[in-house]
């Protein structure tokens, strides 16, 4: 039986690869990896969502969604949620939670697969880590941002600092396009010796986007 872990998909470098892998990891990763590493990530980042996100007819729009973990964190919520992920495999494990309005296979990469729809909230889990996506996609995200939109953004800590999501934010900020900017450093998994390592913890980026026309 082949077995797949978090260490080789960071391994992967194109859209294919990731498409491939996960598609093939979809029916098993809810238990071999979300299970066994005590993945708490999706946890930390609705928690954040639900202390700021007040209004109950508000829409999410949950980027790389993969099996829906967020999703199911949102279940008792009353949100309009919507996944987008590249794995059609994993969108159909998503589907199985019962908790999407839609969901939509969708390369972040490509600019032209973005929908119009724009959303109360975006959030992300898991779509910026080692061998994932950089800031050049956080941006193209962010076209899914109603006007004053509120953004949770987890971003892998050691990816963040090597690829430069710092100084995207700062250019962020200095055009208006975000505001009330903060980063808070959380735990990707529950064990207490992750903290010492890079690769465990995720900032979450957080704050409000201004659709300037």
């Amino acid at each position: 039986m082949t077995v797949y872990s978090r260490d080789e998909a960071y391994t992967l470098t194109n859209s294919a690869d990731h498409i491939d892998y996960y598609d093939k990891w979809a029916q098993t990763y809810d238990q071999d990896f979300a299970k066994e590493t005590k993945y708490i990530y999706p946890q930390k980042i609705c928690e954040e969502l639900n202390m700021r996100l007040v209004a109950k007819d508000s829409t999410i729009a949950d980027i790389g969604c993969g099996t829906g973990l967020v999703g199911a964190e949102l279940r008792h919520k009353k949100w309009v949620i919507d996944g987008f992920d590249i794995s059609v495999g994993m969108l159909a494990e998503a589907s199985k939670k019962g908790v999407y309005r839609d969901l939509i296979r969708l390369d972040l990469k490509n600019e032209k697969d973005y929908p119009t729809t724009l959303y109360s909230a975006v959030v992300s889990c898991g779509t910026f880590t080692l061998g994932h996506l950089g800031p050049d996609v956080l941006i193209k995200m962010l076209r899914l941002c109603a006007d004053q939109a509120l953004c949770v953004i987890g971003v892998n800590l050691e990816h963040f600092e090597t690829l430069g999501f710092q100084s995207t934010f700062i250019e962020l900020k200095s055009q208006k396009k975000i505001e009330n900017f903060e980063i808070i450093c959380v735990p990707i998994y529950d064990e207490a010796e992750n903290v010492k390592n890079k690769k465990n913890i995720a900032n979450l980026c957080i704050f409000n986007y201004r659709r300037i026309f």
